[in-house]
């Protein structure tokens, strides 16, 4: 899940030819070029699987643990392994959840309309977009961060801080990036920005404030 997280991003749909967001590497588009569109990638419906499966393993596990020492036998068997912990990520709320594929996509393409249509036709529509790609895709912080930074300049300052404060959760419960045409740093230091700058109910009015506020990698 960690390395699927870290390296995989809209190219890798184009070169597997992964259109329907199962990520099944069964195309071969071997032509593709890097580094594609920069959009994020359609993976992270593959790894919700395996989450669930593998908390449906630690499940079984304890079980069979807790049955054994019911029964008399030791309570912990190290040739299996049994002195390490299974651990469950936090996301998808600790592996529990399972994201659409469909849906996946759905909410990667308003995200994508929203950071890079919005940014040539105007912020009109911005709010709506990202929502409804939170609404579809809960489980990934940048659209709240976005959503944060948007929210910002509307002096909308409450609803910035909880984007904010939500995005950077997320973002470090994955520790790295799904919109990766920003490094991790760079995403949670600009989120860490948008929200002290929501509880301090203040945003800059001109290109050049944006600019200075220099804590961005």
């Amino acid at each position: 899940m960690a390395d699927f997280s870290d390296q995989l991003f809209g190219f890798q749909d184009l070169l597997f030819e992964n259109f329907d967001g199962r990520l099944e590497f069964s195309g071969n588009n071997f032509g593709a070029l890097w580094p594609g569109d920069g959009k994020p990638g359609l993976w992270i419906n593959s790894i919700s699987r395996m989450g669930a499966i593998y908390s449906l393993i630690v499940r079984e596990e304890e079980i069979f643990i807790e049955e054994r020492k019911r029964a008399g036998g030791v309570e912990v068997e190290k040739a299996r392994d049994e002195d390490i912990d299974l651990v469950l990520a936090p996301v998808f709320e600790n592996c529990t959840r399972v994201l659409d594929a469909r849906e996946q996509i759905v909410a990667r393409d308003l995200y994508w309309e929203a950071v890079y249509d919005t940014s040539k036709r105007g912020l009109d529509r911005a709010e709506e977009l990202l929502l409804s790609s939170i609404e579809k895709n809960p489980f990934v912080g940048e659209p709240h961060v976005v959503l944060g930074q948007f929210y910002l300049t509307k002096g909308r300052f409450e609803e910035a801080e909880r984007e904010a404060e939500k995005g950077v959760t997320l973002l470090l419960e994955w520790g790295s990036p799904w919109d990766k045409r920003m490094s991790w740093e760079g995403w949670i230091a600009w989120a860490r920005v948008l929200l002290m700058k929501a509880k301090e109910k203040s945003w800059p009015e001109t290109s050049w404030g944006i600019l200075n506020l220099g804590l961005v990698k």
